[in-house]
Formats: structure tokens, C-alpha cells, sequence
């Protein structure tokens, strides 16, 4: 076992050293041991565990340099297997020491009675942890769905929707999401969901969340990155291998040609797998303008196909596309015609009434606007063509 230490003091180094390396010896695990290193700067103990990956490491939480619970994390993204152990000063960092997923926290100063236990806990996990074959299998794609809400998928399996532990670990994962390949600064990410904290407060919850992220990520099979850089201190979220809904129904929906003879056809089945608005079931202002670019696209797409079932005069296809263009705009009242006439020639009189006078009562309250005069002259006509015939019978 390689156990690394980091503590920028010196002498608390060399006494937990030597507490370290009895501790094992009581417990007649001394040769468990494999290497024991110390380090006072963060970086040189980063560095070198790039080399020679450690599987267990001490870490003090209270450093000048850089916090242990953001030392933690840098730890954690390169060596997902590593074992943390937290030694600090202070009860309060106990509780966000856990939700970093540490084995353990020692209290300073640090009792022998209190390490053994620790010891203990080594051990027995060390125990747990049976050595696995790695079997070589092909990669399988994983999809990630954005209309109305994020859910997975790997392989062929089914789509599942995230246990996020905290509305806050979605949100960022979802603006992660958003901003894929790009690094997104940390004071934007606190500034965007942690204003009313002060600085040291918010980044211990930002490096909480990120983990939560990791982990609901990890139990969901999914191989997706979020890489911290120290340098740009910032995030980056990383796909590979990887489909997003959203991304894809946009290339098809580019790629189609009208000499195309199955263009309408092509058309109208990517229309219908918009299945609702960009992350369209959570209130996230910052996805806004994405949400009404992808929905103008559709509407755009929609009307178009719309003009042609009404050249052709396929009524209930009509009906059927132009019902789903009201649930996504109910302001669009260019096609509000065609729908009437289509229930006019499907007989479907009655409908046509509660279409004509739901649009009027939406404009009217929400609004405070009359329907466009094209609709109401169309529907007047209608009236005064159904008396007519009524009086002719």
C-alpha cells in the first residue's frame, strides 16, 4: 500500500509519520506498507502522485497554500480510487469531509487510540475490496436526453432519470451540460448559484456538489469527465463516446434535402421526437435562450410542413401537428385557418367552435388582443355558410 501525506507543517509531519508507521506495526500490518511519503506543498504531492499513484493519503484541511478539501477533489478526478483521510483542527469541516467521500477524519492532535481505529478501517476496506478480472468489452454508446428533462441511457439499456442528491447538483451539472468542452470559471459558478456566501463557504459547497455530481454520474454507468484545472480554475465537462438528443435532433434536422423524396416523411418524424423544449421542465434562466432558439427551430420546421399537409390536404395529419404546435406556442396563429378548415372538411364542427373560441379567450386574457382579422373574417364566413345551410333544411 502507498500511503502519501500532506501537511504544511513539517513537525506535524514527521509525528503523524511516526504515529502512522506504529499504528500498522501494533496492528502486525507493518509490511501492508509499501510506501510512505510526505509532502508540505500540495502541487509537489500532486505531481508526484502522477508518477506514483498513492491509495491512501492524509491530508490536512487547514493549508495556506490550498485547502485539503480542494486538494481533495484535484485527488479525487485524477485517482478516483483513492482513499482520503482528513486531519484537522476543526470538528466543523467533519460533515463536508464525509461528503467528499472520505474514509475517515482524525482530529489534531491527532491520539494513538484514535489512529488505531483508523488503522482498522484501512484494513478492513482493503479487505472488501476483492481483486476483480477486467473482462475487455466494446465501449456502448450512452445518450444523454435534454428535451424536457435530463435522463440517461447506456448501451441498449433503459433510460433512467439521475438520483441527484441536491436540486444544486443538478442544476450545475445541467449548466456543465450546457457549457460541454468549455471551462467554466468557479467564481461563475458561485456567483450563479451561491451569491449570498462568503468565498471559503462557497467553494467547500462547490467542491461538495461537484463530488455529488461524480458519484451520481458514476452509479449511472456514464463515462463523462469534469475535469478541474488549477490553472484556469475552472471546470470542464467532457463527453466521449456520447450522444445528447438535443445535438442530434439538430444535425438531422440540418441534414435533411427537399429534392429528398422522402424529405416530408423525414420532416415530420424528427418533428415529433421534439418532445419538449430544451431542459424545458426546470427553471433555469441561463438555458433560456437556447430553449426559444431550439423551439423557434421547430415552429419554423413545424409551419412548413404544416403549409404542405394543407396543399395536399391530409386533414388529420394536419390536425394531429398543428394541436402540438399549439401546446409549444399558443400565440402562433398563422396556421389557425388551416386548422379550421380541416375540421370544417373532417366535419368536426364542434371542435372547430372550441378551437376558434379558446384562441380568442387566450388573446383576449392573456394579451389583451383581438384574433388576427384573416381568422375571424374566415370564421364569420363559416357561420353564415352553416346557417345558410341549416335554413336550406
Amino acid at each position: 500500500m502507498k500511503i502519501m501525506l500532506v501537511d504544511d507543517e513539517n513537525l506535524a509531519l514527521l509525528q503523524l509519520e511516526r504515529m502512522i508507521t506504529n499504528a500498522f506495526t501494533e496492528h502486525g500490518v507493518q509490511d501492508q506498507i509499501q510506501e510512505l511519503k510526505s509532502f508540505q506543498l500540495v502541487q509537489q504531492a500532486l505531481d508526484y502522485a502522477k508518477q506514483s499513484p498513492p491509495d491512501l493519503i492524509f491530508l490536512d484541511i487547514q493549508m495556506p497554500e490550498i485547502t485539503g478539501l480542494e486538494a481533495a477533489e484535484y485527488f479525487q478526478q485524477m485517482l478516483p480510487e483513492v482513499e482520503i483521510i482528513f486531519v484537522t483542527a476543526y470538528d466543523e469541516f467533519a460533515v463536508k469531509a464525509f461528503e467528499l467521500n472520505a474514509m475517515d477524519y482524525l482530529l489534531k492532535p491527532v491520539s494513538a487510540s484514535r489512529l488505531s481505529k483508523t488503522v482498522n478501517r484501512i484494513m478492513a476496506r482493503r479487505k472488501d475490496k476483492q481483486p476483480q478480472v477486467l473482462v475487455e468489452k466494446p465501449q456502448a454508446k450512452q445518450k444523454i436526453y435534454c428535451f424536457n428533462h435530463i435522463r440517461f441511457q447506456v448501451g441498449d439499456g433503459i433510460i433512467e432519470y439521475p438520483k441527484w442528491r441536491t436540486a444544486k447538483a443538478q442544476e450545475l451539472f445541467a449548466f456543465l451540460l450546457h457549457h460541454r468542452g468549455e471551462f467554466v470559471p468557479k467564481y461563475s459558478i458561485i456567483n450563479m448559484f451561491s451569491p449570498e456566501l462568503d468565498k471559503k463557504r462557497a467553494m467547500t459547497q462547490l467542491y461538495t456538489v461537484i463530488y455529488q455530481i461524480r458519484k451520481c454520474v458514476k452509479e449511472a454507468n456514464l463515462e463523462i469527465k469534469i475535469d478541474n484545472d488549477s490553472i484556469q480554475e475552472g471546470y470542464c465537462l467532457r463527453l466521449e463516446n456520447t450522444v445528447i438528443d438535443v445535438e442530434q435532433w439538430e444535425k438531422e434536422l440540418n441534414q435533411l434535402q427537399p429534392q429528398d423524396p422522402q424529405y416530408y416523411n423525414k420532416l415530420e418524424e424528427l418533428l415529433y421526437q421534439y418532445e419538449g423544449d430544451y431542459m424545458g421542465n426546470y427553471d433555469y434562466l441561463w438555458a433560456e435562450s437556447e430553449r426559444e432558439r431550439l423551439r423557434q427551430l421547430w415552429i419554423s420546421n413545424a409551419k412548413d410542413f404544416l403549409q404542405h399537409l394543407y396543399a395536399i390536404k391530409d386533414w388529420s395529419r394536419l390536425l394531429k401537428l398543428g394541436d402540438k404546435m399549439n401546446s409549444f406556442s399558443p400565440y402562433e396563429f398563422e396556421y389557425g385557418i388551416y386548422m379550421m378548415e380541416a375540421y370544417d372538411q373532417l366535419g368536426q364542427y364542434d371542435k372547430l367552435k372550441q378551437f376558434y373560441e379558446k384562441q380568442e379567450q387566450t388573446m383576449l386574457e392573456e394579451l389583451d388582443l383581438p384574433l388576427p382579422e384573416d381568422m375571424i373574417h374566415w370564421y364569420e364566413a363559416w357561420l353564415a355558410s352553416r346557417k345558410g345551410i341549416q335554413n336550406k333544411v
